[in-house]
């Protein structure tokens, strides 16, 4: 198996650039500042309708967790 190696891979082709690199003048338009702001939103809302769909499940699945402690230390008491 061959080991993988971060800074032979990585950092010296980086290292080596560095030096050479030129000054970039670009601007990020508005444009890109409204879809990023949509993405966020978008990923906030599609992470609520997933707890929404599996919210019975989440919550029996904690509740589980928690029931067996209590059933658990129920045991080690008697």
């Amino acid at each position: 198996m061959k080991r993988f190696r971060l800074p032979t891979t990585f950092v010296m082709p980086a290292l080596l650039y560095l030096p050479f690199h030129h000054a970039v003048h670009s601007y990020i338009d508005p444009g890109t500042g409204s879809i990023i702001l949509q993405t966020v939103i978008g990923g906030f809302a599609a992470v609520l309708v997933a707890i929404g769909m599996f919210w019975k499940q989440i919550k029996a699945f904690v509740g589980n967790l928690f029931s067996r402690s209590k059933k658990s230390e129920e045991l080690k008491e008697q």
